[in-house]
């Protein structure tokens, strides 16, 4: 089920990045009283590990791990999204929602 994988950096977007993939199992917790015992299912979320570093735009592996496992944010496109709502009258301030 594991595989090691080339990906695409989530920086420069170009395919260069070694990494190991664990996809999505689906796994058991057993919990157990003097009356009952109960199992509950849930399911692992995927997950990359890094390997290598973008030889295209120099990111290291720290930083391409943590946008992976954060997400990347564009700074620009939160920037026109604040743009839009203040010419639309709206007050970002009281919004809590993300982007």
């Amino acid at each position: 089920m594991v595989e090691k994988r080339i990906i695409e950096c989530p920086f420069c977007g170009k395919l260069s990045v070694d990494c190991i993939y664990f996809p999505p199992v689906l796994q058991t917790t057993v919990t157990r009283v003097s009356a009952k015992t109960s199992t509950q299912f849930y399911k692992t979320k995927e997950k990359y590990e890094v390997q290598s570093s973008c030889p295209n735009c120099g990111k290291s592996v720290k930083e391409i791990q943590k946008a992976l496992d954060e997400g990347k944010r564009d700074p620009e496109k939160d920037k026109k999204i604040l743009k839009r709502l203040k010419e639309q009258g709206l007050d970002f301030t009281t919004i809590k929602t993300k982007f």
